[in-house]
């Protein structure tokens, strides 16, 4: 079964290590990509549509992880440490103990599936809602009436529950999002509307 995973990788290169991998395998086999958001910046006067990266210097990979495919990931200068997802069994996990039992009647699958932590489904499923075909977070259309926030379209609708600040005057709103159990606040581009009555 294909999990997605995360890698840390020298800020700048997220692109370059992106375009190696998917050279280097077949996308039935590892997918990679580096998700981005647009959003508004004012120069000179005028309002510009930015790509920025998500979550600068990772790198997500979707694949059937197994040591040798590790490693090789691994090889490229880039690419720092893969993320581990620590849970309380990871914290009392008996490396030793398990691998003197994995000898006697554990398959290595098994093994290799207890080194490398998926990022949790929850987690990638919204942080995947927001993409779209182009692996973007594009603007969505925002109002506010009566202190709470509405998305008439766009990447966050259905998703009002992680707004959690909207800044009308940079067209920016704040939301919380997961990645290996640590909670991150990005800014998304909006498109402010009027309600409809």
């Amino acid at each position: 079964m294909m999990n997605w995973y995360a890698f840390y990788v020298k800020t700048g290169y997220e692109h370059s290590v992106k375009n190696w991998l998917n050279k280097s395998f077949e996308k039935e086999t590892l997918y990679s990509m580096v998700p981005q958001r647009i959003v508004p910046e004012k120069k000179n006067g005028e309002i510009l549509r930015v790509e920025k990266d998500l979550f600068p210097g990772y790198i997500f990979v979707k694949t059937n992880m197994n040591c040798s495919k590790y490693y090789f990931i691994k090889s490229h200068s880039k690419i720092i440490r893969m993320l581990n997802y620590l849970n309380k069994i990871d914290l009392t996990y008996d490396r030793p103990a398990a691998l003197r039992k994995s000898r006697a009647n554990v398959t290595e699958s098994k093994e290799e599936a207890l080194c490398f932590k998926k990022i949790p489904d929850e987690e990638m499923t919204i942080i995947l809602k927001l993409l779209n075909h182009d692996e973007q977070i594009d603007f969505s259309q925002v109002y506010t009436q009566d202190s709470k926030v509405y998305v008439e379209s766009g990447p966050l609708k259905g998703l009002e529950g992680i707004v959690k600040k909207v800044d009308k005057h940079k067209r920016r709103v704040k939301v919380l999002v997961s990645l290996m159990g640590d909670e991150r606040v990005i800014d998304l581009g909006i498109e402010l509307i009027e309600p409809s009555v």
